[in-house]
This record gives C-alpha cells, structure tokens and sequence, in this order.
C-alpha cells in the first residue's frame, strides 16, 4: 500500500502520540508534587547530537532548577539561589532506562530501535516524585530517527528555557 503525503503525516502523527502516550504512562508511574507558588518552575531542554561511535549523546540544559545527585542536595531540596533540587529520569521508547545527576548523557544504539525513537527526559525530586507546575510534568522530549540525515524529527519541551514569544 502507498501512502500519499496526508496518510504519511496521519501515520506519522499516530505514531508520535503512542509514544508519547508511552512515555508519559511510565512517568505518571511516580506520585507527583506540585511546585510552590513562591518557587521559580524549572525549564528543561533538550539537544541531541550523534555520537561518532554509537547511539547519540543528548544535552540537557536546565534554568531554575539545580540538578544534582542526592548526596549533594541540601536537606530541604532548594538551593541557596531559591532552586529546586533534584535529579532526572530518562525513558527512551517509554521505559525508564536510568537517572540523571548531570547535564549530558549517552544513549546506546542498543536502547534504540530502528525508525522512530523517543526519548523523554522528567525531573524528578530526590523523593522520586515527578515535579508539575500547573498539573503539567516538567518534561523534555526529543523524537528521532537515526537512519535520516535530519537526525531529530520533533523536539518538545512542557517549560521552554527561552520563551519563543519573547523576541517579537
């Protein structure tokens, strides 16, 4: 069967929201704790680079929000600067594959599949929970595709570093 260029954008859509159904099924596994009113919401994005040996190397850049391992954290879980503290949980395709206490990890090629992959970056309070601001999980996802010269196909992110808006 040939898909004419609308039944490619449906499938391609389908196919983006089950994986992103996935993964936010996998994130919602952990209780949730509402930031503070008085607290600045954290913002996360996402970069995604190839490596030059296997898989592809993501970069996550954060404001307002203090990532670190538990040991480093203050006892009450906010920074001097008036940050949340807390590390990440990384999914790739949906499955919780690790945590994060830095800035930059590598994705094996081992955890991807060919086509469409998702990887999907949540932070966390060093309690597991999953930080929300406005019922929202403070989240960064990037879909890919290894076998295209255009090597990220979607970016999303729930709190954008810098506000596209602000520009005009």
């Amino acid at each position: 069967m040939k898909l004419n260029k609308y039944g490619c954008l449906i499938l391609a859509l389908i196919l983006f929201s089950a994986l992103s159904l996935a993964a936010t099924t996998e994130i919602h596994q952990h209780k949730s704790r509402e930031i503070g009113p008085d607290t600045p919401i954290p913002k996360i994005e996402l970069t995604v680079f190839r490596d030059l040996m296997d898989g592809v190397n993501v970069h996550v850049e954060v404001a307002n929000y203090v990532l670190n391992a538990p040991d480093l954290a203050t006892s009450n879980g906010v920074s001097a600067e008036g940050f949340l503290q807390g590390h990440a949980h990384v999914f790739v395709n949906g499955s919780k594959r690790q945590r994060l206490y830095g800035k930059d990890i590598h994705i094996p090629k081992t955890w991807l599949k060919d086509g469409v992959n998702q990887v999907a970056i949540s932070l966390n309070s060093h309690q597991h929970e999953n930080w929300v601001s406005n019922e929202h999980n403070i989240v960064g996802s990037i879909f890919l595709d290894l076998s295209k010269e255009q090597l990220v196909l979607h970016n999303f992110t729930s709190q954008p570093i810098e506000d596209p808006h602000a520009h005009h």
